[in-house]
């Protein structure tokens, strides 16, 4: 027999869980505004208050609710088709607009020398550079514009600067001769490109580095920008003046340390190479 202890207990327990479901379906209608476009999180609130059922005490509440469950279940996913499609719709002109061609499909889309890989599932997509070689940012939420947004200042990072081919040349040939003295290297020697990459950065430093090497010195070169540079100095045809560049075997590819992906093209194909070398005659 229970006291009256336990049956205040077991009251409040139900009224909390009940409260629960409450606030879940409070949040159910809200998403629900917006169907469409909130699909995804429509089935999550759905999958969250399916769960609060099953457990719920009262078998009366139980048979109240589940009718609507087997209703709103079978509209879930029309909604995400219908979300899926409209994506794509709202995604392809702004992009178009600025002469971007979005190739792929689902779940990878590639936009110009960027990657989007989406994840319906969690509402949210996360932006590479090339072929999924470098992460840029993740749990972007899937909404057309601000992954816009979020590119486009991707793409104003890497060529916001003036770039004069001849100084970067002439910059990238002089980080290739240090690297052959501290590695005891002769001229034509092939280098790899990470350690040609981090002369070349520490080369560029201010003055204020070289005095004073603190981090709020220090002029930070990401490797997406670099890769942009190398490719923009590929483009100019550095072979002419005796540059080349050795590309990376396939085990190679997946070491950063020892492959640098560098774009062939705007459109986002590219190659990993692992050394670089400059013919005797250069320098």
């Amino acid at each position: 027999m229970h006291d009256v202890k336990d049956i205040i207990a077991a009251i409040k327990a139900w009224t909390m869980q009940a409260g629960k479901i409450t606030k879940l379906l409070n949040a159910y209608e809200k998403a629900n505004a917006e169907p469409v476009d909130n699909a995804y999180i429509i089935e999550k609130r759905f999958i969250e208050i399916e769960k609060a059922v099953a457990d719920f005490p009262d078998a009366s509440i139980r048979n109240v609710i589940d009718p609507w469950l087997k209703k709103e279940k079978s509209s879930i996913d029309k909604l995400k088709e219908d979300f899926r499609f409209r994506f794509g719709q709202q995604l392809k002109p702004l992009f178009e607009k600025d002469g971007v061609r979005i190739r792929g499909q689902y779940p990878l889309l590639r936009l110009g020398l960027f990657t989007l890989r989406l994840n319906f599932e969690f509402g949210e997509a996360t932006l590479f550079f090339g072929p999924e070689v470098d992460k840029i940012k993740s749990k972007i939420p899937l909404q057309p514009k601000e992954i816009y947004d979020i590119v486009s200042r991707c793409r104003r990072d890497i060529s916001a600067e003036p770039f004069e081919i001849d100084k970067f040349y002439e910059d990238i040939h002089a980080a290739y001769l240090r690297c052959l003295r501290l590695a005891g290297k002769s001229s034509g020697d092939k280098i790899l490109v990470t350690d040609l990459l981090r002369e070349y950065v520490f080369l560029k430093q201010p003055k204020q580095f070289v005095i004073d090497p603190s981090k709020g010195h220090f002029k930070e070169y990401s490797r997406i920008k670099l890769s942009y540079m190398l490719y923009r100095l590929k483009n100019a045809d550095v072979g002419a003046r005796g540059m080349r560049f050795h590309v990376a075997t396939f085990d190679a590819t997946v070491d950063k340390l020892h492959s640098f992906w560098i774009p062939d093209n705007e459109e986002g194909d590219g190659t990993h190479y692992e050394y670089v070398s400059f013919e005797k005659s250069t320098g």
